[in-house]
């Protein structure tokens, strides 16, 4: 069985995963069917990788799981996800590196191949070794130039690799463009009441939920996402969620993903990852393949609205709400730090964060600000 994007579908003898996968009609990419073009190239997030689906790809690709569909003859399940910006990796020809300032460094070079990106969108720079990484923004339009530009987020802690004199002709490696915040919010799915019922109701979701979260929040990728959030609550969250999506009844209070995840930066990996524990909790309960990937589609619509490799700030109507800072009060009664533990006195100015409300001592402050909290 494979699974793609919401689509569940058996592997034929005769057929290879791109045939098998266009059959079921899931939006897979192709072009030559030959293994030359790699339009088909995905990701297997579970499963075995055939030796002949990824023989012809770079080895950094193999490593991350990458295959060609038209190439595959599946020996086994597999779950399989579209190539995320992450694996996309172009070799690049630095051509120039200015200082403009205030600490500040623009670099100048030729991609090997063309590169599609927008002003704005962020890429990870790397050494040819793919190491040493660091962010840069995009700065000019590629229709505009052959050369492309971009601007290093962090100037101050320059790789190792980038320091290199001279500088001119250093072949390097970039990994992106990384995608930007969406402009409108995801359309969801239309309501589909019967999926419910199908499922087993509400004793078997918020049972798949529960064992679901169990593994999340024993995940140490993922726990440290739901900091003062009790497994209780959000399952419950959840469980409300997908009853309005699925069903919709309007039983659901909390915000859309767009807006409760836009402090969380989440890769593709990362969110290809909790499908997955998500797959295994729906597997454990007898879940249908087929109805495992009905009920896969109202939680990967969201993709858009939750992937980054930055924080978005909070939409609120017309607002733009950054979460994400500290503030400063004066303590009417003493309290402790909540990140050492030491007691804090009444009528200390202290700092606090704006999203989880966490206090800290001046100590604690300082430290977070040689760290470059802001």
């Amino acid at each position: 069985m494979l699974h793609y994007q919401g689509h569940a579908v058996v592997c034929r003898d005769h057929e290879t995963a791109l045939d098998a996968l266009l059959r079921a009609g899931a939006p897979i990419p192709f072009s030559c069917k030959s293994g030359i073009c790699h339009r088909c190239m995905v990701r297997c997030i579970d499963g075995d990788v055939p030796e002949a689906a990824r023989r012809k790809l770079p080895e950094h690709q193999q490593a991350r799981g990458c295959l060609l569909a038209c190439q595959c003859r599946p020996t086994g399940p597999m779950l399989l996800a579209p190539l995320s910006a992450e694996d996309s990796v172009t070799r690049c020809r630095l051509e120039a590196m200015n200082y403009s300032g205030d600490n500040r460094w623009q670099l100048v070079f030729d991609p090997f191949t063309r590169l599609t990106y927008r002003p704005g969108q962020l890429a990870k720079l790397m050494s040819e070794r793919l190491d040493g990484e660091c962010t840069a923004l995009f700065i000019s339009a590629p229709e505009d130039e052959t050369l492309v530009t971009v601007e290093l987020e962090d100037s101050t802690r320059l790789p190792e690799w980038l320091r290199a004199t001279p500088r001119e002709g250093l072949e390097f490696c970039l990994r992106g463009p990384l995608p930007v915040e969406p402009a409108e919010p995801v359309t969801p799915l239309p309501p589909e009441p019967g999926l419910w019922d199908e499922l087993g109701g509400d004793s078997m979701v918020r049972a798949v939920l529960t064992t679901f979260y169990t593994k999340v929040y024993a995940d140490p990728e993922l726990r440290p996402f739901f900091e003062r959030v009790t497994i209780d609550r959000i399952i419950g969250k959840q469980f409300a969620f997908l009853k309005e999506s699925i069903q919709d009844q309007p039983v659901f209070l909390g915000e859309q993903p767009r807006n409760s995840h836009n402090w969380m930066v989440i890769t593709d990996v990362l969110f290809d990852h909790r499908q997955n524990l998500m797959l295994q909790a729906m597997r454990e309960h007898g879940i249908p393949d087929d109805l495992i990937a009905r009920w896969s589609r109202y939680e990967e619509q969201f993709r858009p609205d939750i992937v980054k490799y930055k924080p978005w700030l909070k939409r609120v109507g017309d607002l733009l709400v950054d979460t994400e800072q500290y503030e400063t009060c004066l303590l009417e009664e003493a309290t402790v730090c909540d990140y050492c533990g030491d007691e804090i006195a009444a009528n200390t100015m202290v700092r606090y964060h704006k999203r989880i409300g966490r206090l800290g001592c001046e100590a604690c402050t300082a430290s977070a600000a040689a760290d470059g909290a802001p």
